[in-house]
């Protein structure tokens, strides 16, 4: 009879921590997001000139806009955009 209890409070802690686990919400990770089509061109002319990639000065941006080759779709929106106020 010791055995049978035993065997079923050892089968209700197994199916516990199963539900507890089933239960954790899945955002719950280290992973981080997949990196946009964007961020991996900066990053690689970054590597490529030897940019920090945190480096948001104007002449680095520029000379990554004036290297950056797009579709015919993505360079027609890019030059109608309007200009910034500086």
């Amino acid at each position: 009879m010791k055995d049978i209890i035993r065997l079923s409070l050892l089968g209700f802690g197994i199916a516990g921590l199963m539900a507890a686990a089933c239960l954790i919400h899945p955002s719950v990770n280290n992973y981080s997001e997949p990196l946009t089509s964007d961020e991996l061109s900066w990053i690689e002319f970054c590597k490529a000139r030897g940019y920090d990639m945190h480096d948001n000065r104007d002449e680095v941006i520029n000379e990554f806009l004036d290297t950056w080759v797009g579709s015919v779709e993505e360079e027609h929106v890019f030059n109608n955009l309007p200009a910034q106020e500086v």
